[in-house]
């Protein structure tokens, strides 16, 4: 067994491809995120939900890059340091990066990551890329989990689930990332005193949801009309009744995808609420998807780069197996 104290330091850890129980997966992920594992930052509460923030864009392989989860990072400890004052103690590396990041670039306190300029992201992601996930994370969270997680290599800027722990996470989804974000409050509440462990939970929960989705809601009017995905009627942008829905809810997949995103009404988008689609309608959405894939939009096949329609229909299945209410249709 791999040394915690020695897990940072390593540059890779072999995959493993030998089946685990889904109890053995349980008890390593209790003990990894209960007080019985050393944390002196929240790094791996971080690293953990990154993976399932990401879960469905790994490829056949079961392979997420570092720049992926190194993207979750920025947003979740820039939403809770920056835009909300949270502390992460005052030894925590990415505390310093991000301040120093904010007086670099003169940005105000209390803004949220997904204002501040596109360039400024992209440099924000590789700092925390290079200074905190290679240096420090995927060896810690790899030698805590026992290697019965993921594999990784620095080198290839690469993490690699392991069979048995990708279909666990796929199966546990909704209660695991519950588990990490109460967790992930209580070592907050510790280092913030003044706010109370409720307080924290109900911020973390949807600490990374965009405050906007206007950019998707023009992407798809431009390149696939103004008209209701599930009814086919047309839709009023100027009268303010356009919705962008989440095909699969938000509060399953916790990212925000062009290719999750439909418009319809705002009436209908509240009726729909947090259940997933009838089962008719995922063919229709993997049409338009493919026709934007096709586009000449360089920011629209940007965003639909990580689309899979084998993914996204495993991903409807196991919203499904968490407990979301399938069939719902106008």
């Amino acid at each position: 067994m791999i040394m915690m104290t020695e897990g940072w330091k390593l540059n890779e850890g072999t995959v493993s491809y030998h089946p685990v129980s889904e109890d053995q997966l349980w008890s390593v992920f209790m003990k990894t995120l209960s007080s019985q594992s050393m944390k002196t930052t929240s790094y791996k509460f971080a690293l953990l939900r990154g993976i399932l923030e990401n879960l469905y864009k790994t490829n056949d392989e079961q392979e997420l890059n570092f720049n992926q989860l190194a993207e979750s990072f920025a947003k979740l400890y820039w939403n809770l340091v920056i835009r909300n004052g949270y502390s992460q103690g005052h030894q925590a590396q990415i505390e310093k990066e991000l301040k120093e990041f904010q007086f670099e670039y003169q940005i105000p306190s209390g803004v949220s990551f997904d204002s501040i300029q596109e360039n400024q992201q992209r440099d924000l992601i590789k700092r925390i890329e290079s200074k905190v996930i290679r240096r420090y994370v995927v060896g810690a969270l790899f030698a805590d989990t026992e290697g019965l997680v993921y594999g990784f290599s620095k080198k290839e800027r690469k993490l690699t689930l392991t069979p048995s722990c990708y279909e666990f996470l796929l199966k546990y989804q909704t209660n695991i990332f519950k588990l990490i974000n109460y967790e992930l409050a209580k070592f907050l509440q510790k280092k913030n005193p003044g706010l109370t462990q409720g307080i924290l939970l109900e911020e973390i929960e949807n600490i990374t949801q965009r405050e906007s989705l206007q950019q998707f809601q023009q992407m798809i009017v431009t390149h696939s009309g103004a008209t209701c995905f599930y009814t086919d009627r047309p839709l009023h942008v100027a009268k303010r009744s356009i919705a962008v829905d989440h095909f699969v809810p938000w509060s399953f997949v916790h990212s925000d995808e062009l290719w999750n995103f439909v418009l319809t009404s705002s009436s209908l988008n509240s009726s729909k609420g947090s259940k997933l689609p009838a089962e008719r309608f995922l063919n229709k959405l993997d049409e338009r998807n493919q026709w934007f894939k096709t586009t000449g939009d360089v920011y629209v096949k940007q965003y639909m780069e990580t689309y899979n329609f084998h993914q996204f229909v495993k991903l409807y299945e196991y919203a499904e197996l968490n407990g979301f209410e399938k069939g719902w249709a106008p």
